[in-house]
Formats: C-alpha cells, structure tokens, sequence
C-alpha cells in the first residue's frame, strides 16, 4: 500500500496556514505530490489545471467552501475520490457532504493515520485497476513471448517457410489497422497470424518441403493443420480467439474452405485477414516446387477471387497496401530468406 500512495498525487485545501503547512509536510513524505490552496476558489482553479488522483479538503473557508468546491470538482470529473477534513460539526455541511458522496471524512485535530486510512479506502478502487492492470500486461507479456517462441519453432521445423508467419502477421495487423479494428482485435490478428500454421507441426516435415506439387493424399494431411494448430493452442488460455482463428485460416468467404466449411461473416475477421495476408505471402515468395510468383500475381489472386473466396472489405484494404507500398508490406520482418506457405 506504501508503494500504491507513493503514485497518487493529491491537491489538499485548507485556509488555516498552520494547519495546512503541517498536514502538507505529512502527505509529502507519503504521496508522489501535494499541491496546496488556501481556499475552495484557488483549490478548483488548481484542479482544472493539473490531474489528481484525490482532493483532501477543509470544509468552511474563505471565498468558497470545500462542498461548494467539491460539488464543482464532481461536475468536472464524475466520481473524484474527496474526503473532507473539518472540525465542525453541524449537520447540514455533513447532509450535503453525504449527498455529494464525498469518499471520507476525519475531524480535526487531524489523526494523520485515519487520514491515511480514509484516503486509501477513497483511492482503494483505483487500487484494485492498477494491481488488475499490472498482472494483465504481465500475462499478456507472457502469452506474447509464449506466441513467439512457437512461432520461432514452427519456421526453424521448415527452412523454406522461415519467416513467413511473421510476414503474413506483419501485413494482417497492417489490413486490421486500416480497417478500423480495436487494439484488441489487431493483437489477436498479430498474434494468431504469427503461429497460424502451427498445426504443421503435426505434418511430416518431407510433405512440406517436398520439391513438385503433392498427391491427394499428401494434400489431406496437410489439410488437417488448421485443426490440428486449434486443438494445440485450445489448451493455453489466451485472452484472444487464437484457437478459433487458426482454425479457420483456410475457411474461404463463400464457404469452399476447410474444415469446417464457413463463409461470410462466420468466419472471424481475424481468419479472414490472416487469409488474404496469407495467400499474398505464399505467392510472393519461393515454395520449393517453384519460384516466387511475385505480387502482381498475388494481387490478381485476391482481385479475381473478391467476394468469392476473400473477404471484399479485406482485400480492398490489401490491395491498396500492395498499390502504395509493394514489397515493403512486409518490410519490418527481420528475415532475410523467402517463404514457401503451402
């Protein structure tokens, strides 16, 4: 809790000098700043200028009186932990305290520990979201390095495919970004496309690298990869739908693909961007049964097949992508050999 009082900043109000200089010299040693004002005016005028996490404030005042001030600090920022200090007693300052929700109350002679204790019960909410924050971006951090460490293992599995999840994540994340997606979403997009083929794992390695183009029954196996890639990652409790997108990364938009047969709007946006990503990758880079196709064949690909096998809205953002930035969609990849993606 220490450490918690250490982030607050606090704007403490109180006309009488002595009083006000003495609890100030408390809270200094206890919260990460103190800013002083003599009355309610100057102590508004303080708030509008600068971010509190809690107003500690006298009652009656010169110029304008802690309520009135307090009221005035609710109507600029709804639910503003207040707790108010005063050594009056009269009923109605405290019917008006109770009907502004002020956090906390302590009379004076100031109890410098009750003080502390009524300031952590009013900031004790704010508390909780700073623990609950902090162990999300701890979980999320380690999730993030669980994604790439699998990643690093699926390419390091088939050296024809080495760095193809991480340039098909890299263009998904830039398609979701122009689309509009939440931060969420773009880091499900990012995340799931970084280990889409993991699945493959489960593949044998001579069907991936085979050099000419595979048999019926070499291509089923291969087909098995989104669910076996789904049913790998169902075990992990990702606050993202890895599982759902990895399963659906070949479903096709008028419901050709597999396995499940999905079309349109069933399909997770994800899979649909990761689709799109994916075939551009595939085809712009060496499988080891032919060179690279390049881009200009990878863009007629998803503009034939609009509407059909891809998402119209995705592959309009591609296509645009492509147009402006050419092989630099996927630039940011720190690989240096082509991929395969079959």
């Amino acid at each position: 809790m220490e450490a918690f009082l250490k982030t607050l900043s606090v704007l403490y109000v109180e006309d009488e000098d002595m009083v006000r200089e003495e609890v100030s010299r408390f809270l200094r040693r206890r919260f990460a700043r103190v800013d002083e004002a003599k009355n309610g005016a100057e102590g508004l005028e303080l708030f509008e200028k600068n971010v509190y996490d809690i107003v500690i404030t006298d009652i009656k005042m010169p110029v304008m009186d802690g309520l009135s001030m307090a009221e005035r600090i609710r109507n600029l920022r709804d639910g503003m932990p207040i707790v108010i200090v005063t050594a009056f007693t009269d009923t109605d300052y405290f019917i008006k305290a109770i009907e502004l929700g002020v956090d906390g109350y302590v009379k004076k002679p100031i109890d410098t520990e009750q003080l502390i204790a009524q300031t952590l019960k009013a900031t004790y909410s704010r508390f909780q979201d700073v623990q609950l924050a902090k162990a999300k971006n701890a979980t999320i951090k380690a999730l993030t390095q669980i994604v790439g460490a699998l990643s690093r293992a699926i390419e390091q599995r088939d050296p024809y495919t080495n760095g193809h999840q991480h340039r098909v994540s890299i263009f998904a994340e830039s398609i979701g970004r122009l689309m509009g997606l939440s931060d969420e979403q773009l880091t499900s997009v990012r995340l799931s496309a970084l280990i889409h083929d993991i699945g493959k794992l489960s593949v044998p390695v001579e069907l991936l690298v085979m050099p000419r183009p595979l048999t019926e029954l070499e291509y089923s196996l291969i087909k098995t990869h989104p669910v076996n890639g789904s049913d790998i990652i169902t075990g992990i409790e990702f606050p993202w739908p890895i599982d759902e997108t990895i399963r659906q990364h070949h479903e096709r938009y008028d419901g050709s693909g597999y396995p499940d047969g999905l079309q349109g709007e069933e399909i997770r946006i994800e899979a649909r961007i990761i689709a799109v990503a994916d075939v551009v990758e595939a085809m712009s880079s060496h499988r080891p049964y032919r060179p690279s196709l390049g881009l200009d064949k990878a863009l007629e690909e998803i503009t034939r097949n609009r509407g059909i096998l891809y998402d119209p809205a995705v592959v309009d953002v591609a296509v645009k992508l492509i147009r402006e930035k050419g092989e630099k969609i996927f630039e940011e990849a720190a690989f240096t050999s082509r991929s395969s993606g079959r």
